[in-house]
């Protein structure tokens, strides 16, 4: 599995984040037909973590 992210700094104080990334592989496969999704809820908390530290 690779994971890449683009920050952009845009006008107004805003932030752009793009994220790419592949599932191949049986561990990603295996994680993709859990429930309650890990993959997903990980992106999530990573995003949640990204606004808390730009908020301080």
């Amino acid at each position: 599995m690779l994971h890449a992210w683009l920050v952009e700094d845009l006008p107004g104080g805003r932030v752009r984040v793009l994220t790419q990334e592949t599932q191949i592989g049986q561990p990603a496969a295996a994680l993709a037909q859990e429930r309650p999704n890990p993959m997903l809820n990980g992106h999530q908390a990573w995003l949640d973590g990204l606004v808390g530290a730009a908020s301080k």
